[in-house]
Protein backbone atom coordinates (compact mmCIF):
# COMPACT_ATOMS: atom_id res chain seq x y z
CA UNK A 1 0.00 0.00 0.00
CA UNK A 2 1.06 3.67 -0.24
CA UNK A 3 1.97 4.80 3.17
CA UNK A 4 0.85 8.66 3.48
CA UNK A 5 3.39 10.72 4.83
CA UNK A 6 3.97 12.20 8.13
CA UNK A 7 2.31 14.20 8.74
CA UNK A 8 -0.25 12.83 6.34
CA UNK A 9 -1.51 15.48 3.54
CA UNK A 10 -5.26 15.96 2.86
CA UNK A 11 -6.82 13.86 0.31
CA UNK A 12 -3.79 11.17 0.42
CA UNK A 13 -4.77 7.50 -1.31
CA UNK A 14 -5.06 4.74 1.14
CA UNK A 15 -4.45 1.35 -0.73
CA UNK A 16 -5.13 -1.88 1.07
CA UNK A 17 -2.82 -3.78 2.06
CA UNK A 18 -1.46 -6.83 0.15
CA UNK A 19 0.00 -10.33 1.43
CA UNK A 20 3.79 -9.98 0.10
CA UNK A 21 4.56 -13.21 -1.83
CA UNK A 22 7.69 -14.94 -1.74
CA UNK A 23 9.00 -16.29 -4.51
CA UNK A 24 11.08 -19.72 -4.85
CA UNK A 25 14.37 -18.78 -7.13
CA UNK A 26 14.08 -20.60 -10.19
CA UNK A 27 17.36 -21.48 -12.24
CA UNK A 28 18.13 -18.87 -13.90
CA UNK A 29 21.04 -19.62 -15.96
CA UNK A 30 23.86 -17.73 -17.73
CA UNK A 31 23.39 -13.92 -17.74
CA UNK A 32 22.47 -12.39 -21.01
CA UNK A 33 25.89 -10.38 -20.75
CA UNK A 34 29.74 -11.46 -21.10
CA UNK A 35 32.58 -9.03 -21.41
CA UNK A 36 32.44 -7.15 -24.66
CA UNK A 37 35.28 -4.38 -23.80
CA UNK A 38 37.03 -3.48 -20.82
CA UNK A 39 37.93 0.39 -19.61
CA UNK A 40 40.64 1.20 -17.37
CA UNK A 41 41.05 4.57 -16.61
CA UNK A 42 44.20 6.31 -15.36
CA UNK A 43 42.60 8.32 -12.47
CA UNK A 44 42.52 7.69 -8.85
CA UNK A 45 39.03 8.78 -8.20
CA UNK A 46 36.09 6.24 -9.15
CA UNK A 47 33.68 6.66 -11.70
CA UNK A 48 30.46 7.35 -9.72
CA UNK A 49 28.03 7.90 -12.79
CA UNK A 50 27.54 6.57 -16.19
CA UNK A 51 25.09 7.93 -19.04
CA UNK A 52 24.65 7.35 -22.98
CA UNK A 53 23.71 9.52 -25.40
CA UNK A 54 20.59 9.24 -26.92
CA UNK A 55 21.19 7.35 -29.84
CA UNK A 56 23.30 5.39 -27.78
CA UNK A 57 26.69 5.63 -29.44
CA UNK A 58 28.38 6.99 -27.14
CA UNK A 59 28.81 6.93 -23.28
CA UNK A 60 29.65 9.95 -20.30
CA UNK A 61 31.75 9.00 -17.35
CA UNK A 62 32.18 11.30 -14.42
CA UNK A 63 35.32 10.52 -12.29
CA UNK A 64 36.34 12.94 -10.03
CA UNK A 65 35.90 16.51 -11.84
CA UNK A 66 36.82 14.92 -15.27
CA UNK A 67 34.03 13.68 -17.42
CA UNK A 68 35.05 11.37 -20.13
CA UNK A 69 33.82 10.50 -23.28
CA UNK A 70 33.58 7.01 -24.96
CA UNK A 71 32.46 5.23 -28.28
CA UNK A 72 30.23 2.67 -27.37
CA UNK A 73 30.87 0.16 -29.82
CA UNK A 74 35.08 -0.22 -29.14
CA UNK A 75 35.43 1.37 -25.70
CA UNK A 76 38.14 4.18 -27.74
CA UNK A 77 37.92 7.61 -25.80
CA UNK A 78 36.72 10.15 -27.46
CA UNK A 79 36.79 13.18 -25.00
CA UNK A 80 37.82 14.55 -21.64
CA UNK A 81 36.44 17.71 -20.20
CA UNK A 82 36.96 19.04 -17.06
CA UNK A 83 34.39 20.10 -14.58
CA UNK A 84 34.80 22.81 -11.94
CA UNK A 85 34.42 20.34 -8.99
CA UNK A 86 33.66 16.29 -8.71
CA UNK A 87 30.69 15.38 -10.44
CA UNK A 88 28.17 13.36 -8.36
CA UNK A 89 25.87 12.38 -11.24
CA UNK A 90 25.08 12.30 -15.53
CA UNK A 91 21.53 12.65 -17.03
CA UNK A 92 21.09 13.38 -20.75
CA UNK A 93 18.86 14.13 -23.04
CA UNK A 94 18.13 14.34 -26.93
CA UNK A 95 16.84 17.83 -26.55
CA UNK A 96 18.34 20.60 -28.37
CA UNK A 97 20.51 18.50 -30.35
CA UNK A 98 21.53 16.24 -27.57
CA UNK A 99 22.09 17.38 -23.64
CA UNK A 100 24.03 16.28 -20.89
CA UNK A 101 23.74 17.41 -17.61
CA UNK A 102 25.90 16.84 -14.91
CA UNK A 103 25.72 17.87 -11.08
CA UNK A 104 28.71 19.10 -9.42
CA UNK A 105 28.44 18.55 -6.07
CA UNK A 106 31.09 21.26 -4.74
CA UNK A 107 30.87 23.95 -5.48
CA UNK A 108 26.31 23.02 -5.77
CA UNK A 109 26.61 23.87 -9.64
CA UNK A 110 24.72 21.86 -12.55
CA UNK A 111 26.13 21.69 -15.63
CA UNK A 112 24.09 22.05 -19.12
CA UNK A 113 26.47 20.62 -21.71
CA UNK A 114 25.78 20.45 -25.75
CA UNK A 115 27.24 17.40 -27.45
CA UNK A 116 28.77 17.72 -30.17
CA UNK A 117 30.86 19.23 -29.03
CA UNK A 118 31.14 18.37 -25.70
CA UNK A 119 31.29 21.62 -24.55
CA UNK A 120 29.45 23.62 -21.39
CA UNK A 121 26.72 25.67 -22.29
CA UNK A 122 25.42 27.13 -18.77
CA UNK A 123 26.57 26.61 -15.22
CA UNK A 124 23.64 27.24 -12.81
CA UNK A 125 24.13 27.34 -8.83
CA UNK A 126 22.20 24.76 -6.99
CA UNK A 127 20.33 25.56 -3.54
CA UNK A 128 19.20 23.41 -0.68
CA UNK A 129 22.16 21.44 -0.10
CA UNK A 130 24.71 19.55 -2.65
CA UNK A 131 23.45 17.52 -4.98
CA UNK A 132 23.52 13.44 -4.97
CA UNK A 133 21.47 12.34 -7.97
CA UNK A 134 20.05 13.45 -11.18
CA UNK A 135 17.21 12.12 -13.28
CA UNK A 136 15.39 13.35 -17.04
CA UNK A 137 11.99 11.81 -17.60
CA UNK A 138 11.67 12.09 -20.93
CA UNK A 139 7.77 11.59 -20.82
CA UNK A 140 7.35 15.09 -19.02
CA UNK A 141 10.93 16.60 -20.43
CA UNK A 142 11.86 17.02 -17.03
CA UNK A 143 14.58 17.18 -15.17
CA UNK A 144 15.17 16.04 -11.17
CA UNK A 145 17.74 17.21 -9.08
CA UNK A 146 17.61 14.86 -5.86
CA UNK A 147 19.83 15.94 -2.53
CA UNK A 148 19.99 13.83 0.08
CA UNK A 149 21.92 16.41 2.37
CA UNK A 150 18.75 18.80 1.97
CA UNK A 151 15.95 16.20 1.97
CA UNK A 152 14.45 17.41 -1.28
CA UNK A 153 14.13 16.57 -5.37
CA UNK A 154 13.80 19.62 -7.05
CA UNK A 155 12.22 19.67 -10.61
CA UNK A 156 14.19 21.86 -13.07
CA UNK A 157 14.03 23.50 -16.21
CA UNK A 158 15.72 21.19 -18.70
CA UNK A 159 16.37 23.99 -20.86
CA UNK A 160 18.14 26.49 -18.86
CA UNK A 161 18.73 24.41 -14.99
CA UNK A 162 16.29 26.56 -13.21
CA UNK A 163 14.45 25.14 -10.56
CA UNK A 164 10.72 24.77 -10.40
CA UNK A 165 9.17 23.45 -7.05
CA UNK A 166 10.09 21.34 -4.87
CA UNK A 167 9.40 18.57 -2.68
CA UNK A 168 11.27 18.03 0.95
CA UNK A 169 11.37 14.43 1.92
CA UNK A 170 12.23 13.07 5.92
CA UNK A 171 15.33 10.09 5.89
CA UNK A 172 17.99 9.08 3.69
CA UNK A 173 17.00 9.50 -0.05
CA UNK A 174 18.79 6.86 -2.71
CA UNK A 175 18.29 6.12 -6.42
CA UNK A 176 15.05 7.60 -8.16
CA UNK A 177 12.86 6.76 -10.93
CA UNK A 178 10.13 8.24 -12.91
CA UNK A 179 7.09 6.63 -14.48
CA UNK A 180 6.20 9.66 -17.21
CA UNK A 181 3.12 9.58 -15.87
CA UNK A 182 3.60 12.26 -13.08
CA UNK A 183 4.77 10.00 -10.41
CA UNK A 184 8.42 10.06 -8.86
CA UNK A 185 9.95 7.04 -6.89
CA UNK A 186 12.74 7.68 -4.19
CA UNK A 187 14.33 4.86 -2.41
CA UNK A 188 14.48 6.03 1.45
CA UNK A 189 17.21 3.82 3.15
CA UNK A 190 16.46 5.34 6.21
CA UNK A 191 12.66 4.62 6.44
CA UNK A 192 12.35 1.06 4.04
CA UNK A 193 9.96 2.51 2.05
CA UNK A 194 9.97 3.93 -1.31
CA UNK A 195 8.75 7.50 -1.25
CA UNK A 196 6.19 8.79 -3.76
CA UNK A 197 5.97 12.59 -5.37
CA UNK A 198 3.44 13.75 -7.49
CA UNK A 199 5.76 15.59 -10.03
CA UNK A 200 2.45 17.80 -11.27
CA UNK A 201 2.93 20.53 -7.91
CA UNK A 202 6.04 18.50 -6.71
CA UNK A 203 4.20 16.84 -3.52
CA UNK A 204 4.65 14.31 -1.63
CA UNK A 205 2.41 11.69 -1.72
CA UNK A 206 3.10 8.82 0.58
CA UNK A 207 5.20 5.73 0.64
CA UNK A 208 5.52 2.54 -0.39
CA UNK A 209 6.40 0.22 2.15
CA UNK A 210 9.32 -2.59 1.50
CA UNK A 211 8.17 -5.17 4.10
CA UNK A 212 11.76 -7.70 5.02
CA UNK A 213 13.53 -5.04 3.00
CA UNK A 214 15.69 -3.16 4.77
CA UNK A 215 17.80 -0.23 3.55
CA UNK A 216 16.40 -0.02 -0.01
CA UNK A 217 18.97 1.86 -1.97
CA UNK A 218 18.76 0.71 -5.84
CA UNK A 219 15.56 1.18 -7.91
CA UNK A 220 14.26 1.52 -11.53
CA UNK A 221 11.16 0.93 -12.81
CA UNK A 222 9.15 -0.72 -16.24
CA UNK A 223 7.58 1.69 -17.45
CA UNK A 224 5.01 -0.15 -19.21
CA UNK A 225 4.19 -3.10 -16.57
CA UNK A 226 4.68 -0.21 -13.67
CA UNK A 227 6.59 -2.56 -12.01
CA UNK A 228 9.46 -1.17 -9.40
CA UNK A 229 12.53 -3.30 -9.02
CA UNK A 230 14.08 -2.28 -5.25
CA UNK A 231 17.67 -3.96 -4.10
CA UNK A 232 17.76 -3.94 -0.53
CA UNK A 233 20.67 -3.82 1.70
CA UNK A 234 19.64 -6.91 3.38
CA UNK A 235 20.45 -9.56 0.74
CA UNK A 236 16.86 -9.19 -1.10
CA UNK A 237 15.29 -7.55 -4.00
CA UNK A 238 11.17 -6.76 -4.32
CA UNK A 239 9.25 -6.17 -7.30
CA UNK A 240 6.83 -3.63 -6.69
CA UNK A 241 3.38 -3.31 -8.25
CA UNK A 242 2.99 0.72 -8.33
CA UNK A 243 -1.01 0.72 -9.55
CA UNK A 244 -1.45 -1.47 -6.25
CA UNK A 245 1.21 0.12 -4.55
CA UNK A 246 2.84 -3.58 -2.64
CA UNK A 247 5.85 -5.79 -3.45
CA UNK A 248 4.15 -8.87 -4.97
CA UNK A 249 7.74 -10.80 -5.43
CA UNK A 250 10.57 -11.05 -3.07
CA UNK A 251 14.43 -12.50 -4.76
CA UNK A 252 17.44 -13.32 -3.10
CA UNK A 253 20.26 -10.94 -3.88
CA UNK A 254 24.21 -10.92 -2.94
CA UNK A 255 24.41 -8.80 0.43
CA UNK A 256 25.87 -5.36 -0.58
CA UNK A 257 25.31 -1.35 0.36
CA UNK A 258 25.33 1.16 -2.09
CA UNK A 259 23.13 -0.68 -4.33
CA UNK A 260 22.35 0.21 -8.06
CA UNK A 261 19.46 -1.15 -9.93
CA UNK A 262 19.09 -0.66 -14.27
CA UNK A 263 15.79 -1.96 -15.73
CA UNK A 264 15.68 -2.91 -19.70
CA UNK A 265 13.71 -4.73 -22.30
CA UNK A 266 15.33 -7.29 -24.45
CA UNK A 267 18.83 -6.95 -22.94
CA UNK A 268 20.17 -9.48 -24.34
CA UNK A 269 18.62 -9.00 -27.49
CA UNK A 270 14.62 -9.99 -29.55
CA UNK A 271 15.80 -13.33 -28.77
CA UNK A 272 16.47 -13.50 -25.39
CA UNK A 273 14.49 -12.11 -21.81
CA UNK A 274 11.47 -10.59 -22.26
CA UNK A 275 13.41 -7.64 -19.92
CA UNK A 276 15.39 -8.10 -16.94
CA UNK A 277 16.61 -5.57 -14.01
CA UNK A 278 20.48 -5.74 -12.47
CA UNK A 279 21.82 -4.98 -9.21
CA UNK A 280 25.53 -4.00 -7.97
CA UNK A 281 27.32 -2.03 -5.38
CA UNK A 282 29.86 -2.95 -3.26
CA UNK A 283 29.03 -6.78 -2.83
CA UNK A 284 30.99 -9.24 -4.75
CA UNK A 285 29.06 -9.56 -7.96
CA UNK A 286 25.84 -8.09 -10.38
CA UNK A 287 22.71 -9.63 -9.48
CA UNK A 288 20.11 -10.67 -12.60
CA UNK A 289 16.01 -10.17 -11.94
CA UNK A 290 14.39 -12.09 -15.17
CA UNK A 291 11.15 -10.44 -16.78
CA UNK A 292 9.03 -13.75 -17.81
CA UNK A 293 6.08 -11.63 -18.08
CA UNK A 294 4.66 -8.92 -16.15
CA UNK A 295 3.20 -10.62 -13.61
CA UNK A 296 6.38 -13.64 -13.11
CA UNK A 297 9.29 -12.75 -12.24
CA UNK A 298 12.37 -15.10 -11.27
CA UNK A 299 16.07 -14.76 -9.92
CA UNK A 300 18.31 -14.30 -13.53
CA UNK A 301 21.70 -15.56 -12.03
CA UNK A 302 24.74 -13.56 -11.09
CA UNK A 303 28.21 -12.76 -12.38
CA UNK A 304 31.79 -12.21 -10.37
CA UNK A 305 32.69 -8.44 -10.46
CA UNK A 306 36.56 -7.67 -10.09
CA UNK A 307 35.96 -4.75 -7.52
CA UNK A 308 32.77 -3.05 -5.95
CA UNK A 309 30.32 -1.27 -8.31
CA UNK A 310 30.15 2.36 -8.56
CA UNK A 311 27.87 3.22 -11.17
CA UNK A 312 25.51 1.42 -13.43
CA UNK A 313 24.03 2.22 -16.99
CA UNK A 314 21.88 0.42 -19.55
CA UNK A 315 22.05 1.15 -23.05
CA UNK A 316 19.19 -0.05 -24.91
CA UNK A 317 20.15 0.61 -28.80
CA UNK A 318 23.33 -0.94 -28.17
CA UNK A 319 22.26 -3.92 -25.82
CA UNK A 320 25.32 -3.09 -23.46
CA UNK A 321 25.17 -2.91 -19.78
CA UNK A 322 28.37 -1.00 -18.15
CA UNK A 323 29.51 -1.14 -14.97
CA UNK A 324 32.14 1.07 -13.27
CA UNK A 325 34.12 -0.55 -11.05
CA UNK A 326 36.59 0.46 -8.09
CA UNK A 327 39.15 -1.12 -6.29
CA UNK A 328 37.97 -3.25 -3.47
CA UNK A 329 40.63 -4.02 -0.34
CA UNK A 330 42.10 -7.28 -0.06
CA UNK A 331 43.61 -7.79 3.42
CA UNK A 332 47.09 -10.05 2.66
CA UNK A 333 47.33 -10.55 6.25
CA UNK A 334 46.68 -14.10 7.87
CA UNK A 335 42.92 -14.54 8.90
CA UNK A 336 41.45 -11.72 7.21
CA UNK A 337 43.41 -9.02 9.38
CA UNK A 338 45.30 -6.50 7.47
CA UNK A 339 48.34 -5.40 9.57
CA UNK A 340 49.43 -1.57 9.21
CA UNK A 341 50.65 -0.80 5.40
CA UNK A 342 49.75 -3.98 4.72
CA UNK A 343 46.73 -4.06 2.47
CA UNK A 344 46.62 -4.66 -1.41
CA UNK A 345 44.46 -3.60 -4.22
CA UNK A 346 43.14 -5.33 -7.19
CA UNK A 347 43.51 -3.56 -10.20
CA UNK A 348 42.47 0.09 -10.60
CA UNK A 349 39.56 2.28 -11.61
CA UNK A 350 37.98 0.37 -15.05
CA UNK A 351 34.61 0.18 -16.97
CA UNK A 352 33.23 -3.13 -18.08
CA UNK A 353 31.41 -3.20 -20.92
CA UNK A 354 28.76 -6.20 -21.03
CA UNK A 355 27.01 -6.95 -24.29
CA UNK A 356 24.48 -9.84 -25.44
CA UNK A 357 27.11 -12.74 -25.79
CA UNK A 358 30.05 -10.94 -25.11
CA UNK A 359 29.74 -8.97 -28.52
CA UNK A 360 29.88 -5.28 -29.22
CA UNK A 361 27.17 -3.83 -30.90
Amino acid sequence: MIRGPRPAPAGTLLLAAAALAVSVPAAGGALPFAVAHRIELATGSPVVALAFAADGKLAYAAAGDELHVFEVSTGAPEALVKAPGPVVSLATSAEAGGTLYAAVGTPARLLVLSLHPLRVRSSVALRGGAPSGLLYEPGEHALYLESRAGGSVTRLDSGDGKAIAVAHLQGDLAQMTADGRGRLYVANTATDAIDVIGTARMMALGAIPTPDCHAPAGLDLDPVGRRLFVACGNATALVIDTDMGFAFEQLPIQKGTALRTVFAFHPGGPGGWKGGAFIAGDGPGLDAIRMNAFISYASGGSMPLPGRATALAVNPSAEQLWIAIAPREVSSAPGGAAAAGDARQEPGVQILALGANGGAR
